[in-house]
């Protein structure tokens, strides 16, 4: 077996996406622990995608702790040191009212954070709704015969890019996974290219939509005849009718 045409096969993003069938899954591990390179495939892979989600974390704001602290020093009673019982201490009472404080900061944040929840909530909910369509747009994909797969690799200018593109010889429509692409600048956005004969054909545009929002996960490009290659190339927003930015993935089929 060629292992470096399995890596390029689309299986390690499968099995990490949990897109893999349960046999494709044996394959796949079973595959990790006979070939070192297979295994350093996942690794990388596993890795960009962790630092894409890094890079793209919502940092809570920063507020929140002093609000909590105001909030307990309002609510806390300060017995002053010659006011206290020297012989006898109920601990017990002064042990409930710590709870209380406690309780009370807890109540508050979680207060604080029920809004930002529920939008993390409706989030999760919408990803999840994502996610399987993207399943279902894989099976029919995986299903039909007809479609070719375009594993496209980052080039030097970006080596941890990578994204994949899906296309049916017989309706000739074009899918594009961006598996990972750096979020590119206000001023620039990806432009598909499909590649005849050494020859560039315009597919389509990428939307900075997508790198906001995380609306799509499998996006449609247009419709090409012919093609024995994909790119993605970098260009000024709005897209270019030849290429003309830099080139940041390219496959063969």
């Amino acid at each position: 077996m060629n292992v470096q045409e399995y890596i390029s096969s689309g299986n390690i993003e499968s099995y990490v996406l949990g897109l893999a069938s349960e046999e494709e899954r044996k394959e796949f591990e079973n595959m990790c622990s006979q070939y070192p390179e297979v295994l350093n495939a996942r690794n990388a892979f596993e890795l960009a995608l962790e630092k894409s989600a890094i890079e793209n974390a919502i940092t809570p704001a920063t507020d929140i702790k002093n609000k909590i602290l105001l909030e307990i020093s309002s609510t806390a009673k300060v017995i002053p040191l010659s006011e206290a019982p020297v012989k006898s201490i109920n601990w017990f009472k002064y042990a409930a009212a710590a709870c209380v404080v406690l309780l009370a900061g807890s109540l508050y944040w979680n207060i604080s954070l029920m809004n930002k929840n529920q939008t993390l909530q409706n989030d999760y909910q919408s990803s999840v709704a994502k996610l399987s369509e993207m399943e279902k747009d894989f099976e029919i994909l995986q299903q039909n015969p007809n479609v070719k797969m375009a594993s496209m690799k980052g080039l030097e200018t970006s080596p941890q890019a990578f994204a994949t593109v899906y296309w049916d010889t017989t309706s000739h429509d074009v899918y594009l996974l961006m598996n990972n692409l750096p979020k590119p600048a206000s001023d620039k956005q990806y432009q598909i290219w499909a590649l005849l004969d050494g020859k560039p054909i315009d597919v389509g545009l990428i939307d900075n939509e997508y790198f906001i929002k995380q609306n799509r996960l499998l996006v449609k490009a247009k419709n090409v005849q012919n093609a024995q290659g994909f790119a993605i190339t970098l260009e000024k927003k709005g897209g270019n009718p030849t290429p003309q930015g830099t080139m940041i993935v390219l496959g063969n089929l």
